[in-house]
């Protein structure tokens, strides 16, 4: 299952989506988050997934890679459906309800991090909100963290996979025995996944210190540009939105 993640890497494909602004699919995804948390049928529901549907096929990312590595959440996911239907009054539709929203958010946040380099989502954050700059607000360190996590998270998928591999290798069997049994053997994964992403950090702060990150401002070579592909993409985006408000008001 760690070997299948895929929230964080990045999928080469040339597709409309991949080719557009950094700032546009981070507002779109952030319109489709606003959109899915304002839904409050089934319907409006659907109309939202097949609107993000529409998105993976534009962005010719393969649904399976996609959902390969989402398994372990879907697994969270259907136990809180469960503990909606049996706890809650009314618990099927709501559990309905919830599951296709907490879908919708983890499509749309992952087909950004497929369709976009960590560094471009860097960027977007950084051109986007450059005017908190003055507020006071640290945008650009904000946004190289923003980078740098969106980056560790399938390096630290890898890495943990390897330790899991070398403890089995040595006779470590996290399957059998009981929930202490399994506790016990789990810390011999997550001590050394503590020490290596430790030693990463460090390796990170010295290379960052020894290009003199912070004393000055940083500059681009390749400057953010819209195109006429996200004027038509911010087209869509409000769109939908209003027809997700108009849903919400007519009730449907």
């Amino acid at each position: 299952m760690i070997r299948d993640v895929t929230l964080g890497r990045y999928y080469r494909q040339d597709s409309f989506v991949h080719t557009l602004d950094p700032r546009t699919k981070l507002c779109g995804v952030a319109f489709l988050i606003a959109g899915i948390f304002i839904s409050s049928s089934v319907i409006s529901c659907i109309f939202t997934m097949l609107c993000i549907a529409a998105l993976v096929w534009l962005s010719r990312v393969p649904l399976r890679y996609m959902v390969k590595g989402l398994l372990p959440i879907f697994v969270f996911l259907a136990v809180v459906a469960v503990l909606n239907i049996i706890l809650v009054p009314n618990g099927v539709f709501r559990a309905i309800l919830i599951s296709l929203r907490v879908v919708e958010v983890i499509f749309a946040s992952n087909l950004l991090c497929l369709s976009t380099r960590p560094r471009e989502i860097s960027n977007g954050v950084e051109t986007g909100f450059s005017w908190m700059r003055h507020l006071k607000v640290p945008v650009h360190d904000l946004a190289t963290i923003v980078s740098i996590a969106f980056t560790f998270i399938p390096i630290l998928a890898e890495e943990a996979r390897r330790i899991l591999d070398a403890q089995t290798s040595r006779g470590l069997d996290m399957r059998k025995g009981g929930l202490v049994k399994k506790t016990k053997a789990s810390v011999s994964v997550i001590i050394p996944m503590f020490v290596s992403a430790i030693e990463r950090a460090e390796n990170l702060a010295v290379a960052m210190e020894s290009r003199l990150y912070g004393c000055g401002e940083p500059t681009r070579l390749h400057p953010l540009k819209y195109s006429y592909d996200d004027a038509a993409a911010y087209v869509c985006i409000f769109t939908y939105l209003l027809v997700v408000i108009l849903m919400k008001v007519g009730r449907l």
